[in-house]
């Protein structure tokens, strides 16, 4: 019962503190909080604690893997949204992240594997999504923090309910889900066109190096250093991360410029 409260509170104060960061400041730095493991992190240590800490190294592998294929969707949605509405943007980069979930999946379930490939893919996709031009932000729907807060409740409560079943594989894959991405993304192109939808999803990329920081730290650390150890490594881990590839990303865009 304690466990099922502290997961009622924590997932909700971690998605309300990510949605206020992002309402104030939006676009690029908005979309680089929504990245960072707001769901996976609360979930991933509900696994440790409920089923292990093996179980939670092996599912923050799946994790790793899921963030390419989330990734996967942003880039598809940004590089469409500037040539068909939001709705077949939605579908198009659907049908490319669920091809990623299934791909990856197959692939040996190695931190090391999973760290080599989800890296470099951020990063390119990052770059692949490229800067979008400034534009006004979108306004906010009464439905928005809801949707947020119940997605990440939902998923949190579901996977760790059906961890036994799922397995940590898909227990850590399906934390990865674009669902938040879709929603903001599609939203957000909707209301303020496709540019401020492209500076939204590669601020997720981005964030999601963060992400990718966390869940390498858990699968290595967890089990030989103890779940307070390695989640407080993790956790750090994943705001230096984020934050320094912001910036890096920021340069290399400029360099780049005009050309992305």
């Amino acid at each position: 019962m304690n466990l099922l409260i502290f997961k009622l509170a924590a997932t909700p104060m971690l998605v309300l503190a990510a949605t206020g960061l992002q309402r104030r400041y939006g676009g690029t730095i908005g979309g680089l909080f929504t990245g960072l493991p707001v769901t996976s992190a609360p979930l991933s240590l509900f696994l440790a604690l409920e089923h292990g800490a093996a179980f939670a190294a092996r599912a923050a592998v799946g994790t790793l893997l899921g963030l390419i294929a989330m990734a996967g969707f942003c880039a598809a949605y940004a590089r469409s949204a500037r040539r068909v509405p939001w709705g077949a943007s939605l579908a198009l980069a659907g049908t490319a992240s669920a091809g990623l979930f299934i791909a990856l999946s197959k692939l040996p379930q190695r931190p090391l594997l999973a760290a080599a490939l989800v890296f470099p893919a951020l990063l390119a996709l990052a770059l692949l999504i490229g800067r979008a031009r400034p534009g006004a932000a979108p306004p906010h729907p009464w439905w928005d923090l809801p949707a947020r807060v119940g997605f990440s409740l939902a998923a949190v409560l579901g996977i760790t309910a059906a961890a036994a079943h799922l397995g940590p594989t898909w227990s850590g894959m399906l934390a990865t889900l674009p669902v938040l991405s879709a929603i903001m993304g599609g939203f957000t192109h909707r209301h303020a066109g496709p540019e401020a939808a492209r500076a939204l999803l590669r601020g997720i990329v981005v964030g999601s190096l963060g992400a990718a920081a966390f869940n390498l730290i858990v699968a290595f650390a967890v089990v030989p250093g103890g779940i307070a150890a390695a989640y407080g490594a993790a956790v750090t881990a994943a705001l230096a991360l984020a934050w320094t590839s912001h910036a890096l990303l920021e340069r290399a865009l400029d360099a780049l410029a005009p050309a992305v």
